[in-house]
């Protein structure tokens, strides 16, 4: 009997101190968890204040007249002309029976569009 009952506590025993540990290590991945946690947090505002700075430094470099300015300078590109350049038209542009019209240039077309007068014809 006296056995039984010492087998007994010693079981209840071995079961609290089982259920402490459990309890211990509980709190201690809790606060692994916690510490965890933080630095994430930390991290997404790291992330979200580098893409507020992206998005700016992207609207920067998309504006117009710096783009004008780097493919001038850095690349040497310039302006097209403002004059039309004069190429002959490659097809009838009037009515299959205006054969006059059809022999009308490139930049003849871009005048009378223009000014809205008729087309003018080469000669």
């Amino acid at each position: 009997m006296k056995a039984r009952l010492a087998v007994v506590w010693g079981g209840v025993f071995i079961l609290v101190v089982a259920l402490m540990l459990l309890y211990v290590w509980k709190g201690w991945r809790a606060g692994m968890l916690a510490a965890r946690l933080d630095a994430l947090k930390a991290e997404q505002q790291q992330l979200l204040d580098q893409q507020d700075r992206l998005r700016a430094e992207a609207i920067g470099l998309s504006n117009a007249d710096r783009i004008k300015a780097v493919a001038t300078q850095q690349l040497g590109l310039v302006d097209p002309p403002l004059t039309p350049v004069d190429v002959p038209a490659l097809a009838p542009l009037g009515p299959r029976d205006s054969l006059e019209a059809s022999k009308a240039t490139g930049t003849e077309l871009w005048r009378s569009r223009k000014s809205g007068a008729p087309i003018a014809t080469a000669r």
